[in-house]
């Protein structure tokens, strides 16, 4: 008999479809640019720089580079395809966080983690005497 027997498939590894293996990172961030540098970028009056210089034509990057999202730090294949991701929750979300909420940058970070400046209470009474 070669009907009914047990089938050796390896570990069930040969599947084609192997998307819900990936669920949890499939939804995540691109955390192409860190959240600092993001929120700088986008603030007024430096964003246009930051398009000009982002979207030099360049052919290995999608749709030529011609289409850079500045808070998601993402290229787009197409003036459409911009406009359908500047309408996603994830894109509005990040934006709203990155243009109100105060930055998170690597001085307060440092003075978390106690490396910050040294302030040993001298500078502010130099005139003064110290006993």
């Amino acid at each position: 008999g070669g009907r009914g027997g047990r089938k050796v498939g390896g570990g069930g590894r040969r599947h084609a479809n192997k998307d819900h293996r990936q669920s949890g990172l499939k939804h995540t961030v691109n955390k192409g640019r860190w959240d600092d540098i993001c929120a700088r970028q986008l603030a007024p009056g430096v964003a246009e720089k930051v398009l000009a210089e982002k979207t030099v034509p360049d052919p290995d990057l999608p749709g030529l580079g011609q289409y850079f999202c500045i808070a998601c730090s993402k290229y787009c294949i197409s003036a459409q395809a911009l406009a359908d991701h500047q309408r996603t929750p994830k894109h509005r979300r990040r934006t709203k966080t990155l243009t109100t909420e105060k930055i998170y940058d690597h001085a307060e970070a440092n003075a978390g983690a106690g490396r910050g400046s040294i302030d040993n209470g001298l500078q502010e009474r130099e005139g003064m005497a110290v006993e």
